[in-house]
C-alpha cells in the first residue's frame, strides 16, 4: 500500500475534533502540525488530520 493509498482508507480528524481527542487548545494542535508530529493532509484547503496519528500521540508515541 503506497501513501495515497493510506490516506484514501484512512480516517481524518479536523482541528477542532484533533484538540478534544488531546485535550488541547486549536493553537497547540497548529503547532503540533508545523513541527511534524501530527500527520495531515490538505482537502480543498481544509486541514485533514490522520486519526491514527491523533491517537498514536495521545497514547505517548509519536507519528509524523
Amino acid at each position: 500500500m503506497n501513501r495515497r493509498d493510506h490516506y484514501n482508507n484512512a480516517e481524518f480528524m479536523s482541528v477542532p475534533e484533533a484538540a478534544r481527542h488531546l485535550g488541547v487548545g486549536r493553537k497547540m494542535v497548529y503547532q503540533l502540525l508545523d513541527s511534524g508530529a501530527l500527520a495531515f493532509t490538505r482537502e480543498r484547503g481544509a486541514i485533514r488530520i490522520l486519526a491514527e496519528a491523533v491517537h498514536s500521540f495521545r497514547d505517548g508515541g509519536r507519528m509524523a
